[in-house]
């Protein structure tokens, strides 16, 4: 019998070095630019210069946020939404704040451990399976991001770079680098005289990597990584028939 958990199925990942968890820290918090490594990839992850990077960092006072679509980020711990995240993080005196740091894109994301301590880059393995009725093909979710409809709760803020403030009646408050769309639904007609439920919203999007035990053969889902933002339709599926509440399937579209 083995103790090792199998292993996600179209996934590289790579451990990153000291250097280049200094450069990760130093390009986000301090020069605020463009994530390098991001950009020019690593041993077996390719890099992608033009694509847009998001920060999650869940320090130990707090979150902060941000959003690098060009060159230079825009980030929660400055003004106007300082007073709605932790503050600034220096790499060289307060690592210790550090519970987890996402810097991500469409095509990889790094992961920052505890105090920076260590840190991995994850990307789609060449020979990824992409059939569409393959058990461990990564599959593509998202999910509707805090906040409550109505621009007394929830407002895209001025600026080059979308940063919305979020409500809810709770009134717990986010700062999410992206631009806001009150969430709502509509009926769309499909094949055979069906209606699907399609969503409008603001979005979180993740992919998920599937592994298999050889010796039950069950699957399930052993990674998944961010990818981005987005505003507008939901942008993967399940969608469910509006009659019915049963899921339609791609081969019935």
């Amino acid at each position: 019998m083995s103790h090792d958990p199998p292993r996600p199925a179209g996934l590289t990942v790579r451990a990153l070095t000291g250097p280049q968890i200094d450069e990760v820290l130093n390009d986000v918090f301090v020069r605020g630019v463009r994530c390098r490594l991001l950009d020019t990839g690593a041993d077996g992850v390719s890099g992608a210069p033009a694509a847009p990077q998001w920060l999650l960092a869940e320090l130990g006072d707090g979150r902060v946020t941000g959003a690098c679509p060009h060159e230079h980020w825009r980030r929660s711990d400055e003004e106007p939404t300082a007073h709605l995240s932790a503050p600034a993080l220096d790499p060289d005196t307060d690592r210790w704040r550090i519970l987890e740091v996402l810097v991500f894109g469409p095509h990889a994301q790094i992961r920052l451990g505890e105090g920076a301590a260590a840190g991995w880059i994850s990307a789609d393995a060449p020979g990824a399976p992409v059939a569409p009725g393959h058990p461990l093909r990564p599959r593509d979710r998202s999910f509707l991001l805090q906040g409550w409809n109505g621009p007394e709760h929830s407002r895209t803020l001025p600026g080059e770079v979308p940063v919305s403030v979020t409500a809810e009646p709770s009134g717990s408050q986010a700062v999410l680098p992206v631009r806001w769309h009150d969430f709502s639904g509509r009926t769309r007609p499909e094949a055979g005289g069906r209606s699907a439920l399609e969503s409008t919203g603001t979005w979180l999007t993740v992919r998920e990597y599937w592994a298999g035990d050889p010796g039950t053969g069950a699957v399930g889902v052993a990674f998944h990584r961010l990818t981005g933002l987005r505003t507008g339709t939901k942008p993967t599926g399940p969608e469910f028939d509006a009659g019915t509440g049963d899921q339609i399937q791609e081969a019935d579209r």
